[in-house]
């Protein structure tokens, strides 16, 4: 983050803390009859994570104390945890969870109070109100619904038609949410509708790919958009079809980045998500759709054959605006044999820290190349990609196999080397061929990587010239070099939560003068 970014955060924080953070604002917001219950409080219809809901309850000492505003900020994936649980004892929780914030942030606070927050927040209490209500003191709705308007009413003064990606989705939730239940929510609910028409205009791709090229992007945008769509329908107000169009168009992006394990593929700050979500989303979008060969405007590619699929990164990292979770993993790929992922990349860490979020965004952090360990595009500390990348893609088949071309020039500026890519799927799916070209200048150090997933056991043979992978199911492939040899090295695995250790596989040499090719092969060992 730059010197000048840091400073306008600094103003903008001071100017909203003396424009709402005082005591006259507060008696604005406060103003007129403040409503005393909520009289349309649609469920939430998303699966929930019992474990993780008796984990949160046996941790309530810590959950009250100084960590509590990140779990607070969260509200709905908590409260869906507990609602899972479904006891009376997780009622009362999440009446406790939501007294907590009441007592602590129920006036203007920087972070509490961002539109994305509020609006989350908003729909998440509205949602969840049937679940916990009944473990609820007398005086507890009355303070809840005031508090809600008042979140409510400085969530329609403010909210900003620069939002974007899945924070814009959630504010125009909690404006639909409120706007349903309290007066004068007709105003909210045409600014609701006018800043999704816009975002869908701006983010959706015409392959129906997210323009943050992030695969959990893609499944929130949709999830949000569903439940907007379902509440409408629940309140006899029909949706605009243009915020329909962009929620049908999703769908087949979305089936296009799930691995046949349920989960999506880790490109540009995704996760795996749980599938159950996923299936759920795609169930309630009520909208059929193909699962596509390739998204051309987002950027990936996908090779299927027999059991086996590979998803590819085959395009520049998402542009600036919308991508502060973007990548540096240029022509990445991951590779999974029916419901076993073998080669992945290391994933994201949702809301981590500036550390976390530098090292996953890192090239080396993608079964890619590396040129010199340094990043094929800048990563800036706050967020987001720095320059220009220019990248080609094109398929191909050849004797059955289904290949893919990729090339970008990353590396041309400081090293003076482009990198070209070629991968092939046999016909029955049991060997990945793969050739990796540096063109350019001699002498410059490179590394090729192909990261394992956590699951999988991996060990040296043949002096160092293949490696062993053996997944859970027993199935064995082997990784062969043409030339040069292998090494092992630690890495680690952030498609789930928390990070898992693994390995990943890697070779190193330096580069000739004119091509340097690096040609390896990924093959299923036949048992005897």
């Amino acid at each position: 983050m730059t010197k000048a970014t840091k400073l306008i955060g600094k103003v903008r924080r001071g100017v909203q803390n003396v424009a709402y953070g005082n005591a006259l604002y507060q008696k604005i917001l406060a103003s007129g009859d403040a409503p005393t219950r909520l009289h349309f409080t649609p469920a939430d219809p998303w699966p929930g994570d019992a474990q993780a809901g008796q984990s949160l309850m046996a941790e309530q000492s810590f959950m009250f104390g100084d960590a509590e505003s990140t779990a607070l900020r969260h509200a709905a994936p908590t409260l869906r945890n507990l609602r899972a649980v479904g006891t009376d004892a997780a009622r009362t929780t999440a009446v406790r969870l939501i007294d907590t914030w009441l007592q602590q942030f129920d006036g203007w606070d920087d972070i509490e109070w961002t539109a994305e927050n509020l609006g989350a927040r908003i729909a998440a209490w509205i949602g969840f109100y049937d679940f916990y209500a009944s473990a609820a003191p007398p005086d507890f709705t009355p303070r809840l619904a005031a508090s809600l308007h008042r979140q409510w009413k400085h969530l329609v003064r403010t909210i900003s038609p620069s939002l974007k990606g899945v924070e814009a989705v959630q504010a125009a939730r909690g404006l639909i949410y409120g706007g349903l239940n309290f007066p004068d929510g007709d105003n909210a609910l045409g600014l609701a509708c006018d800043l999704l028409q816009r975002q869908i205009e701006a983010e959706i791709l015409p392959d129906g790919g997210h323009i943050s090229r992030n695969p959990s992007t893609q499944l929130h945008v949709l999830r949000h958009l569903v439940d907007i769509r379902n509440v409408l329908a629940l309140a006899d107000i029909r949706m605009p079809e243009s915020i329909g169009a962009g929620l049908a168009a999703l769908i087949p992006g979305l089936k296009f980045f799930r691995h046949s394990d349920g989960g999506l593929a880790l490109f540009h700050g995704s996760i795996e998500e749980t599938p159950l979500l996923i299936d759920a989303v795609l169930t309630q979008a009520v909208v059929r759709g193909r699962v596509l060969r390739r998204l051309p405007e987002a950027g990936y590619e996908r090779l299927i054959a027999g059991r086996s699929l590979l998803l590819a990164d085959a395009s520049a990292p998402p542009p600036r605006a919308y991508g502060t979770e973007g990548h540096a993993g240029l022509l990445s790929f991951e590779f999974s044999f029916g419901r076993e992922r073998i080669i992945v990349n290391c994933g994201s860490v949702p809301h981590g820290n500036a550390q976390w979020r530098t090292a996953c965004a890192a090239t080396a952090a993608h079964s890619t190349l590396t040129v010199s360990d340094t990043n094929a595009c800048d990563i800036d500390s706050d967020g987001g990609i720095a320059g220009t990348v220019r990248t080609s893609a094109h398929r191909f088949e050849e004797g059955g196999s289904h290949g893919l071309e990729m090339a970008h020039d990353g590396y041309r500026a400081r090293f003076g080397l482009t990198h070209d890519r070629i991968l092939r799927l046999s016909e029955d799916g049991e060997t990945l061929s793969g050739r990796d070209i540096l063109q350019g200048r001699e002498g410059r150090e490179f590394t090729l990587r192909w990261h394992v997933h956590p699951s999988v056991q991996v060990s040296l043979s043949q002096n160092a010239q293949t490696a062993l992978l053996r997944t859970p199911s027993g199935s064995g492939w082997r990784l062969r070099l043409e030339k040069g040899t292998l090494a092992l090295e630690p890495s680690i695995y952030c498609g789930t939560c928390p990070p898992r250790r693994t390995l990943q596989i890697k070779t190193s040499s330096l580069t000739n003068a004119g091509d340097t090719a690096v040609t390896w092969s990924l093959t299923r060992e036949r048992k005897a």
